[in-house]
């Protein structure tokens, strides 16, 4: 329930409407693959500013994946879990294992800048760089091209349920191979699966919330750099100060929990499948910016 609730909320967020762009197809001429997109104008007359440009890119990019294979979106989404299981085995293995008093405590406040400058910034440089799929920066980019007409429901479900599954089993791969392989984080991963299962359902969806906005912000900001000929470490600058925002404050996202979730289990905590399950299958809300203010 909290899953459709979120992707309901999702869609709604995107459909905030800003200035008219002409020049798109409608959803009836959605583009097909190889075809030709007509260069974006604002109604009146005028060019696009840099920002309005970086949103094209986003509904380009959405409405592009929703017309790639199961084969390739299920390929590219493991990869990006496994992507973001290596950011999450190096923050718990870091800013999780700092002294003996938790990075969530009160006072704690550089352990928790640690905890989210260190670790999870890799994840999605890599996720970009590398051309992967990720299910939660996928939800941005599908809902800006449902917003801009150049995707439908059905697609963006299509995309979203291939590569929630395929993040999945990548993540759930890392968590397993930290445990297996007793790396630092894998003791970490206890504590910090036990401090997610604390929060109440609202607290969760809330914190959920704040961290589909800080990384909806690092895709845009990564969007931004590569558009405008940025390089690795623009794209890195762009990624890392909202994915630290959204570590340091404690957010929530669906993939980390399921990166320290599986690590925890296989090392052998007795924190139960059901409620991990219940917590993980809560979607993290990508609220989309009026993409032509």
């Amino acid at each position: 329930m909290a899953a459709t609730c979120n992707l309901v909320l999702l869609l709604a967020a995107a459909t905030l409407s800003g200035a008219e762009v002409v020049g798109e197809p409608s959803r009836k001429l959605r583009p097909v693959r190889g075809s030709a997109m007509p260069a974006p104008m604002l109604r009146g007359g005028g060019s696009l500013t840099a920002p309005q440009e970086v949103f094209v890119a986003l509904e380009d990019e959405g409405a592009k994946r929703v017309l790639e294979s199961p084969r390739k979106l299920l390929s590219k989404s493991i990869a990006a879990g496994i992507c973001v299981g290596l950011g999450g085995i190096l923050c718990a293995g870091v800013g999780g294992d700092i002294g003996e008093v938790p990075f969530w405590a009160k006072g704690q406040g550089l352990a928790r800048f640690a905890f989210g400058a260190i670790g999870y910034p890799l994840s999605i440089t890599l996720v970009t760089l590398t051309g992967s799929s990720a299910f939660t920066g996928n939800l941005p980019m599908v809902a800006a091209a449902i917003r801009a007409g150049k995707a439908d429901l059905i697609g963006a479900a299509y995309l979203l349920g291939i590569t929630y599954v395929g993040c999945f089993i990548g993540t759930v791969l890392m968590g397993a191979l930290c445990a297996g392989a007793a790396l630092p984080a894998a003791k970490p991963c206890i504590a910090i699966s036990l401090h997610k299962l604390e929060l109440t359902a609202l607290q969760t969806l809330l914190r959920g919330v704040g961290g589909g906005l800080c990384i909806s912000l690092a895709i845009t900001m990564a969007t931004f750099a590569i558009k405008h000929g940025g390089g690795v470490v623009s794209i890195f600058t762009g990624i890392w100060l909202p994915i630290m925002t959204y570590v340091t404050c404690d957010y929530e996202h669906c993939l980390a929990n399921f990166v320290f979730f599986a690590a925890a289990q296989v090392t052998g905590s007795k924190l139960g499948l059901l409620p991990m399950l219940a917590l993980t299958l809560t979607l993290t809300l990508k609220p989309q910016p009026n993409p032509h203010l």
